[in-house]
């Protein structure tokens, strides 16, 4: 039976691996406050360059995405791990 428990034993670590991977980059993270406004801020002085620069379409077309500035790589479920 000591290879049950070594097999137990390393699932428990690979379950806590795990764990504790989805505390550091996990949905929690992402979604927090400060995480939330750095990025809409980002994405706001990225609008009002384009503007300056006289592309308003682009500006427009950019705003009707339904998650605009989640593309920019800051999105970490979607990131593996």
């Amino acid at each position: 039976m000591p290879e049950s428990e070594i097999a137990r034993f390393r699932q428990e670590q690979s379950l806590r691996e795990q764990a504790s991977k989805q505390g550091l980059y996990g949905i929690a993270v992402v979604a927090s406050h400060a995480a939330i406004t750095a990025r809409m801020e980002r994405e706001a002085e990225r609008f009002l360059q384009l503007i300056r620069e006289g592309k308003h379409d682009e500006v427009i077309a950019l705003m009707g995405r339904p998650a605009w500035g989640l593309e920019e790589g800051t999105c970490h479920t979607t990131t593996p791990l």
